[in-house]
């Protein structure tokens, strides 16, 4: 986050908010200027003229707390506008990268930029004004005696320099509550996934220690950082307490020597009072804006730019897939050793094998979600030349299905509207146009993915209608119809095995009269032999 990108984010709506707040600060300026006539005039005895500088003063503070109100309603606008650009910027890096922790994204997303708003943008209007009412205030002092200005000055220097104790410090404390609060955020939500396991076992104790352990890293990141924030607030406090009593005195100085008029006197300990607290507040925020140093560089590094890799539909040339001496060793020291084999455009392929042989494992190396130990795993074109290939392009159908919070139609044809007709021709392939029909809001009916109102055979059958009416050239299937019957799966297969895609599926337990169906079958061993 920077001045220039929430300056852009809307360039006439930023001018008219830094010119209401100049306005602003003017007129509370022109109203405690407007004091020292007031008061010189009651000295005087004159009520009339007393109070009608008492009334121009309050006329005003009104102005004035119009014109901030509204700048702080057109900065909040600001600020959200802003902000929707940087969540813009930091999706298309999550979109672009392999991110498997929701809590980081829900705090890059979330509990990150609420700590930038609150501690980076907020302040820099807020420090922008009371520098304003520094600025303002010293001038007006210069008109009264130089001497006020001097020691203001002189004090002003001081307070300012303060921040860079606490730079550092204020800035470690904030990051370390980020890095708490995602790891608290990822704590959550692992053991919340297995809420209804610890349940069936009674497990409430280790469920509630796991969360009170990680909260309350969290709790003191917290008050660390509320503690080194409140220490360099406390001794800038201090430092004004001391400049006002130095200025006041200095003022009663100069009174009784008759260098400022009697009116001057309380106005100039009113504006040397708005000198010190301006400073104090000024400090205050430039404290907090350099407290998110760390912080700020993290999300700018996720708005660095990002290139959207578009379909360049090289699967189409894809004829041959081959895999030789592949191999994938884990930390633990297993290794999993696969046989040489190849898969030629257009066949039809049932990989099995036991538990623990690597099938799952196998389709992620193919689609490089992992990288192989050993051994090479080659795309060739008919002609036998290597292929360049963004793997996304392959068709992908994994075990643990993917729906969105939207209508069957879309988490069908991915919101591609120009797939929608095909969709009821779809369905009827997988054996779902009966259960859709049968909803009340059919085609348009909502995937509730908290309430779970699809079976998990249903849920299979919308994603393989996906791989079917999205046409993907090769097609890696792994435990596509594990949920779906014995007849359901069998019109399944009966219409997927007949497209012009390469498929290459993992099952267990097919029948003889399902494997048949299958133009060859890829049978892992642990001894990385297929049979």
């Amino acid at each position: 986050m920077n001045i220039k990108g929430i300056f852009n984010s809307n360039k006439g709506r930023f001018i008219l908010i830094f010119l209401m707040v100049v306005i602003g600060m003017v007129l509370d300026s022109g109203s405690q200027y407007l004091m020292t006539p007031a008061f010189n005039n009651l000295k005087k005895m004159d009520l009339v003229s007393f109070i009608i500088f008492l009334s121009l003063s309050r006329g005003c503070d009104l102005v004035r707390l119009a014109l901030v109100t509204g700048s702080d309603y057109l900065y909040g606008k600001q600020t959200q506008s802003y902000l929707h650009q940087i969540r813009g910027k930091i999706s298309r890096y999550f979109f672009n990268n392999e991110i498997d922790q929701p809590a980081k994204v829900q705090n890059e997303m979330v509990a990150n930029l609420d700590q930038l708003t609150n501690k980076y943008l907020k302040p820099i209007k807020d420090g922008f004004m009371y520098l304003l009412v520094v600025v303002f205030s010293i001038g007006i002092l210069f008109s009264f005696n130089w001497l006020l200005v001097v020691m203001t000055l002189i004090l002003t220097v001081i307070s300012l320099f303060l921040p860079k104790t606490f730079e550092k410090m204020t800035s470690s404390a904030t990051v370390t509550v980020t890095k708490k609060n995602e790891k608290f955020l990822d704590t959550l939500a692992k053991w919340m996934s297995g809420l209804d396991e610890l349940r069936r076992y009674a497990s409430f104790g280790i469920f509630s220690s796991s969360i009170n352990q990680s909260a309350k890293q969290y709790k003191r990141a917290a008050i660390h950082q509320g503690a080194t924030i409140a220490i360099a607030d406390m001794i800038t406090f201090v430092v004004n307490i001391a400049g006002q009593i130095m200025l006041m005195i200095l003022c009663a100085y100069l009174y009784f020597h008759g260098q400022i008029v009697f009116g001057a006197v309380i106005t100039t300990i009113q504006f040397s009072s708005s000198v010190m607290n301006g400073v104090s507040l000024f400090v205050t925020e430039w404290n907090s804006i350099k407290s998110t140093k760390g912080l700020n560089k993290e999300i700018a590094n996720l708005q660095a730019p990002v290139e959207i890799a578009s379909d360049q539909h090289v699967t189409e040339k894809l004829a041959k897939v081959e895999v030789k001496n592949l191999a994938l060793k884990f930390k633990n020291g297993e290794q999993i050793s696969y046989p040489d084999f190849d898969i030629k455009q257009g066949e039809k392929i049932l990989l099995t094998g036991d538990s623990g042989t690597g099938k799952s494992t196998l389709f992620k190396l193919v689609l490089g979600k992992l990288k192989p130990t050993q051994g090479e795993i080659n795309f060739l074109d008919k002609n036998g030349n290597s292929l360049t290939l963004n793997r996304d392009e392959l068709g992908y159908i994994a075990q643990d299905n993917t729906l969105f919070p939207d209508t069957i139609n879309e988490n069908v044809t991915m919101f591609d509207n120009s797939l929608a007709k095909q969709v009821p021709d779809v369905l009827n392939k997988v054996d779902l146009k009966n259960d859709v029909q049968r909803m009340p809001d059919g085609l348009n009916s909502q995937v509730d993915l908290d309430k779970g109102n699809l079976s998990g055979g249903q849920r299979q059958k919308i994603i393989l209608a996906r791989a079917l009416i999205h046409h993907k050239p090769w097609l890696f299937i792994d435990e596509g119809t594990s949920a779906i019957d014995s007849e359901g799966t069998k019109k399944v297969l009966q219409n997927l095995l007949k497209t012009k895609s390469t498929v290459i599926m993992i099952a267990h337990n097919y029948s003889n009269e399902l494997i048949s169906m299958f133009d060859r079958q890829i049978k892992l061993t642990n001894e990385g032999e297929d049979e």
